[in-house]
């Protein structure tokens, strides 16, 4: 299972969903900043330009996605999970995640990875912190120890590849 946080505004708030454009996608993570279906396809190997893409994939992998959040607010309307406000927090996930018999949870960052444990510390479960998909989450790859040492052996190389290539490891895509 995939574990985010919350929406960003345009996506879940109804007034704002006039700003939704015609290239994003209306499901978990369809923003056009968002990486994340690009690096899922492309760790599979699938374009993935539609929400029926998507759910397909994530049929086909056994893959369930969802928040850890239920509702907020965000304060200015930012995007950022630090502008996350009024937090009504997800309990009912650990039951989906037992029900369905899950045994390995995908964070889409640290932010998401540490909200969860807190709110289930019983939880036990393999659990794999991605590299967040959002946009200014490559801002922070340069404090990353096996982000510098990727970057000393592939100067020229889009940071993408750095990207691409953990979640195929995350998703046993290719050995570590």
């Amino acid at each position: 299972m995939i574990i985010g946080s919350f929406p960003i505004g345009k996506f879940s708030h109804p007034d704002r969903s006039h700003e939704i454009k015609d290239h994003e996608i209306r499901f978990f993570f369809g923003g056009e900043k968002n990486l994340l279906w690009k690096l899922i396809g492309d760790t599979f190997g699938r374009k993935l330009s539609s929400k029926k893409d998507i759910v397909e994939l994530l049929t086909e992998k056994n893959i369930g996605i969802g928040d850890v959040i239920k509702s907020c607010v965000r304060q200015n309307g930012g995007g950022s999970d630090k502008d996350l406000l009024e937090i009504e927090w997800n309990k009912e996930l650990l039951s989906v995640i037992k029900k369905h018999k899950i045994e390995r949870v995908f964070f889409t960052g640290k932010g998401v990875e540490k909200w969860f444990l807190k709110l289930f510390p019983e939880a036990h479960l393999e659990m794999i912190t991605l590299v967040s998909p959002s946009a200014q989450s490559a801002r922070a790859l340069g404090k990353r120890p096996d982000f510098r040492a990727w970057r000393k052996k592939n100067p020229h190389t889009p940071v993408y590849e750095f990207i691409l290539i953990s979640y195929k490891k995350a998703f046993n895509c290719i050995q570590n």
